[in-house]
């Protein structure tokens, strides 16, 4: 199944532009990549996920657990572990398991739509 740029659907949360690529609503049984714009001075809400996250920065830069990653660099985060992503402007390229979920710090969980 090929998936185009153009065509995969966007989700806007908190300022941050996710676009789900290879998912399972586009073919994908096993891996969940997207992508996502981090804006100028981007401030992500403080979350854990239920999978393991691999952060590839295609553009820009991004701080995530006090780690500084530029273009062809990567950021691995354990499940379970707490995360927000800083920074910006940016590009990052997602990469993790089919039926992550996320923990935000109120306790609240959900499912991003864009994993979907």
């Amino acid at each position: 199944m090929l998936v185009t740029g153009d065509s995969a659907a966007s989700h806007s949360f908190g300022g941050f532009e996710f676009r789900s690529l290879a998912v399972p609503s586009r073919g994908s049984s096993e891996i969940a990549l997207w992508t996502v714009d981090v804006p100028e001075g981007g401030d992500g809400t403080p979350h854990s996920a239920s999978k393991e996250e691999v952060f590839y920065v295609l553009s820009g830069s991004v701080t995530i657990q006090g780690q500084t990653a530029g273009p062809g660099d990567v950021i691995v985060v354990p499940a379970n572990t707490e995360l927000s992503l800083t920074g910006g402007p940016a590009r990052v390229l997602v990469a993790t398991s089919v039926g992550i979920k996320g923990t935000l710090a109120d306790g609240q969980t959900i499912t991003p739509p864009w994993s979907l």
